[in-house]
């Protein structure tokens, strides 16, 4: 399938060229979802900022993020694409510095526009020695060139920063942390759910256009999504803002996309077209739902937010009585992500689960050993997202409220009080997605399949996927099974117990009458002894005295996860260049006059060399 339009443009190297291939309809398809979503959403989000703020230049930029966005992934041409790319990146930064009466947004969108340009740039380079290769900027002439097997690294070393600053691969994701909890919640979603999946589409697409790559560029995809998975639910699990914590696992489900295009390419290099098939269309399904349930975690929050003006999840608890259906809506998606069976998550890694274990058994050893290890991040991966949300959900939503901020619970209680119909419907169209791709996955899966197929140069329908969905509806029936039963027992319980009285008391009062906030877990203490274990690996740092003796006096003690790679080193570098800015201003000349003489003499020396 693929549809062309092309239309003769008046801009050097260019040319107005869209195509819609199966691997951009993948994108495309959660682009479209989310962007309206999100878009509705923002519609009841934004109404308390109606006098305090210009809509109009906020939806103006939203509206340029959703053409841009849409022009990335249909673009044919490599002029159409960096215009677009540019269009996205100028957009975002605008959506981003909403809040610009914050210092802390302003140096998020700072953040963003640096590094976006410097990814930027590598793509420059990339396409320039593409063009030189193919002779022409565009990707159908491109695709039908031969690249030597040296150029074709090249060519992928340029595009793993230069697309993974986008996408937020570790350790260049550095403006993601900040410009997620920065943003307003439905540009947070639109940014986690497909902005960062251009820099995903962008390393498709040029692995499409390359055909084939050296072996190793496999292995080092893998590794990257390795260490992008496992230190972004690791950074994930140590931070106290609602926000913050959502955006470091768009870091971590990045990883597990990367590890399913890693084993794309090693079945590929491997002439094995069933694990590369897994691997490439798990990737490319997990991109589509991570887009559905980090879309619906992320307005979720922004409701929580709205309701209670704080992302702080040690000052909320108790929200499941006051907001219930925003509760239930946030607990799919926080098990969607979790990839617990019945939801989208659990499908798309099942796929490169699946793919992984098909590599033990048909790799050499070099394959077994990346396998191996992608199965064991993946699985240590799950293990810490269940945690991370178990946290996130106990603190926020169950358990007495903390603080002032949590507002009481209506006579009433309807949902009409809980937040704007605005905002609840996108919600619920997200939840409803995620639970239909994880009870009926066969057409979402069928599509990623064939961009899987397409990314590999094979006709849709060419590999066999009863393989994989034999064992998956097995798993999918004895999730049901087992739902089944524990409904069951807890029905018998019901009409065993029914007609006696039921005592009800604190979950745990330690010798006190009644619980108090203060007696709850909070985010750091639930977590501690996971961040204790993995302290050697994150730069965790606990404040304050220890609580000891059998009479202990007041004592405060506060831990915090700081992002290893921002600290160690782009920090100290921004510092520098800083630095140096400063010392370029105190010298610079300040006559217009004598710039102007400098840019005749430069013209004159040029019009020498020219004639010369």
């Amino acid at each position: 399938m693929d549809k062309v339009y092309s239309l003769i443009w008046q801009v050097p190297f260019g040319e107005f060229a869209l195509k819609l291939d199966f691997l951009g309809l993948v994108f495309l398809a959660a682009i479209a979802v989310l962007v309206v979503c999100a878009g509705i959403y923002g519609i009841g989000y934004m109404l308390p900022y109606k006098e305090k703020k210009p809509l109009g230049f906020h939806f103006f930029f939203y509206f340029i993020l959703a053409i841009a966005l849409v022009l990335i992934v249909l673009a044919n041409n490599v002029i159409l694409f960096l215009g677009a790319w540019e269009a996205m990146t100028l957009s975002v930064y605008f959506l981003i510095l909403f809040h610009d009466e914050k210092p802390s947004t302003r140096k998020a969108g700072f953040l963003y526009l640096i590094a976006g340009h410097c990814g930027t740039f590598l793509l420059f380079l990339m396409f320039f020695l593409m063009a030189q290769t193919a002779g022409s900027m565009n990707f159908d002439v491109m695709s039908r060139a031969s690249f030597p097997p040296a150029l074709a690294g090249l060519i992928f070393l340029l595009a793993l920063p230069g697309f993974g600053v986008k996408a937020g691969f570790l350790p260049v994701h550095i403006w993601l942390p900040h410009a997620h909890p920065a943003a307003p919640s439905q540009v947070s979603a639109l940014l986690s759910g497909v902005a960062i999946k251009t820099g995903i589409y962008g390393i498709c697409r040029i692995l499409w256009i390359l055909g084939v790559v050296p072996d190793w560029c496999g292995y080092v995809l893998l590794i990257i999504g390795v260490v992008s998975g496992v230190m972004g639910v690791l950074y994930a699990l140590g931070q106290h803002e609602l926000k913050r914590l959502l955006a470091y696992h768009s870091i971590e489900n990045i990883g597990i996309i990367a590890i399913g295009l890693g084993l794309g390419l090693l079945g590929r290099s491997h002439n094995l077209p069933f694990i590369a098939a897994l691997g490439f269309g798990g990737a490319l399904l997990h991109v589509i739902n991570h887009a559905l349930f980090k879309g619906l975690l992320f307005l979720g929050a922004g409701t929580v937010i709205q309701r209670t003006h704080t992302g702080e999840m040690d000052q909320l608890g108790g929200l499941a009585k006051v907001m219930p259906l925003t509760s239930v809506l946030f607990l799919i998606g926080a098990l969607s992500i979790c990839g617990l069976p019945l939801f989208n998550g659990f499908i798309s890694e099942f796929f490169i689960y699946f793919g992984l274990f098909q590599g033990l058994m048909g790799f050499p050893l070099n394959g077994v050993i990346a396998c191996g290890l992608g199965i064991l991040a993946l699985a240590l991966m799950g293990a810490l997202a269940l945690a991370c949300f178990t946290k996130v959900f106990g603190t926020v939503f169950l358990g007495e409220p903390r603080s002032a901020h949590v507002p009481a619970k209506t006579a009433s209680g309807t949902w009409r009080e809980e937040t704007s119909p605005w905002m609840l419907l996108p919600m619920i169209a997200l939840a409803g997605l995620c639970s239909w791709i994880g009870l009926a996955p066969l057409t979402a899966s069928r599509l990623a399949f064939s961009g899987g197929e397409y990314l590999m140069r094979l006709p849709a329908g060419s590999v066999d996927f009863a393989k994989v969905f034999v064992p998956l509806a097995f798993v999918i029936s004895l999730a049901f099974v087992f739902i089944a039963l524990a409904l069951a027992l807890i029905l018998i319980r019901r009409f065993l117990l029914g007609p006696l009285p039921m005592p009800v008391g604190g979950t745990w009062a330690c010798g006190y009458s009644k619980v108090g906030p203060r007696s709850q877990y909070t985010s750091a203490s639930f977590v501690g002894p996971i961040m204790d274990a993995f302290k050697y690996v994150l730069l965790f740092r606990k404040h304050g005295g220890q609580v000891t003796g059998e009479f202990p006096g007041k004592t405060h003690v506060s831990t915090a996860v700081h992002d290893a790679s921002e600290e160690t080193v782009f920090s100290p570098f921004f510092t520098f260049l800083m630095g140096l800015s400063k010392k370029f201003d105190e010298n610079r000349i300040r006559y217009t006059q004598i710039y102007l003489m400098y840019i005749f003499v430069f013209l004159i020396f040029l019009l020498v060399w020219k004639i010369r």
